[in-house]
């Protein structure tokens, strides 16, 4: 039996989105420190590879499945974890961290005055038009408006700029409006969502479990000489990881706002309320929404609701169904 044949049933169970964004990061990563373990890790020396390939083939198929599960179960434990996970990964540091947050807002709004130096600094000549409207939705997509703060993080800035941007033509609060419009999205709209949405917890889990296998590794090298810098081969990994995470991120706020311009009619119907006849109409509704579901304010008693005569109303053939006397 080999470790590959065990992702089966662990994705099929549990689903594909576990089986990307926690199985795998911990499979691979525990996978890497089994290895350094199997080579005779933590001892003075290099490590003995060959080692470590006969300790696995001699693996029997009971001590394959103690792994497969003890593996798994750290995935399932760790997997509610996710959001927290990705908040701190935003910047949602503990007090202790206090110090190292100011430093670090300051880089980014160090960054965001430097993006908006580029857009100010193009010209609306034709020629830099193209370069013009780049650098504006780059800044747009990157960072959130001048009167919000930076987060520490440029996945907190992205995951900002995400909220203030998406649906805002509308005056739709993306925060609160997003959860009751997401069940209505479909087809290749909610493909692109899902998608973007499970690349970047995928690439943000793998980011701080590769960096938490880095500290493990370094520990376990320390007496290794040189072969210490094979810590770094997942130091690397978490980098680059939480760079894709960024990217994700921003490529899933395009996704979120595109659902909203083209699904947001859709939950005006399941709200039994009346579709605005007009972009200004559409605002005022919005904002009167948001508020009720941000601040759990009323809605105003005199809001006409709109039921469709199919859900209110039986027809002839639905009424001659469920009829007894017709039935008998």
């Amino acid at each position: 039996m080999k470790v590959s044949s065990l992702l089966g049933p662990a994705g099929g169970v549990l689903g594909s989105r576990f089986l990307l964004v926690s199985y795998l990061p911990t499979l691979s990563c525990g996978f890497f420190l089994l290895v350094l373990a199997w080579a005779g890790a933590p001892r003075a020396g290099a490590p003995d590879f060959g080692r470590a390939w006969d300790t696995i083939a001699q693996l029997g198929v009971g001590e394959l499945l103690l792994l497969w599960l003890a593996l798994t179960l750290v995935a399932i434990v760790a997997h509610p974890f996710q959001l927290r996970l990705v908040r701190v990964l935003e910047g949602d540091w503990p007090a202790i961290l206090a110090r190292i947050r100011v430093r670090a807002v300051r880089r980014q709004e160090s960054r965001r005055q430097e993006a908006e130096r580029r857009t100010a600094s193009l010209s609306p000549s034709p020629a830099e038009m193209n370069r013009a409207g780049a650098a504006w939705t780059e800044l747009t997509t990157r960072f959130p408006p001048n009167e919000l703060p930076a987060a520490p993080t440029a996945l907190g800035n992205t995951l900002a700029a995400m909220e203030s941007y998406a649906g805002s033509t509308h005056r739709l609060d993306v925060v609160v409006a997003w959860p009751r419009l997401y069940p209505l999205v479909d087809g290749g709209a909610k493909e692109s969502v899902d998608t973007y949405r499970d690349a970047m917890d995928a690439a943000s889990r793998l980011a701080v479990t590769a960096s938490l296998t880095a500290v493990a590794a370094a520990a376990l090298l320390w007496h290794s000489g040189w072969w210490l810098l094979l810590a770094a081969a997942p130091a690397f990994l978490a980098r680059l990881s939480y760079r894709a995470a960024v990217h994700s991120a921003a490529a899933y706020g395009a996704a979120v706002d595109a659902a909203i311009d083209t699904y947001r009619f859709a939950l005006y119907d399941k709200l039994c309320l009346a579709r605005p006849a007009t972009p200004g109409a559409e605002r005022d509704l919005n904002a009167l929404l948001c508020t009720h579901w941000r601040q759990r304010v009323p809605l105003p008693a005199d809001l006409p609701y709109t039921h469709s005569p199919a859900a209110s109303e039986p027809t002839p053939e639905s009424a001659s169904r469920t009829d007894p006397a017709q039935n008998a």
